[in-house]
């Protein structure tokens, strides 16, 4: 590994997550969370096996390392303020 994924890596890791959590509301399997700047999955444990999980995340890492998807947090992990609606 280069120094350049590392440091890519650590970039997505701050903008990007998934975790698993003992459960969650409703009895959801998955449920997205934004948090202090970072977009993080919650899985609940036993709803998804070990394999998928660590696959959906490298998939998730490339979606975002690549640009397809993007936060536009502010630099203090703030979320951009509200759009005016679009007349």
């Amino acid at each position: 590994m280069t120094h350049e994924s590392e440091g890519d890596e650590a970039q997505q890791a701050q903008e990007f997550d998934m975790e698993f959590v003992p459960h969650l509301p409703g009895g959801r399997a998955a449920f997205p969370a934004e948090r202090e700047g970072r977009f993080v999955w919650l899985i609940a444990e036993g709803a998804m096996t070990r394999q998928c999980f660590d696959e959906m995340r490298t998939y998730l890492r490339h979606i975002v390392s690549s640009g397809m998807w993007q936060q536009n947090w502010d630099g203090n992990g703030n979320p951009p303020p509200p759009q005016p609606d679009a007349p």
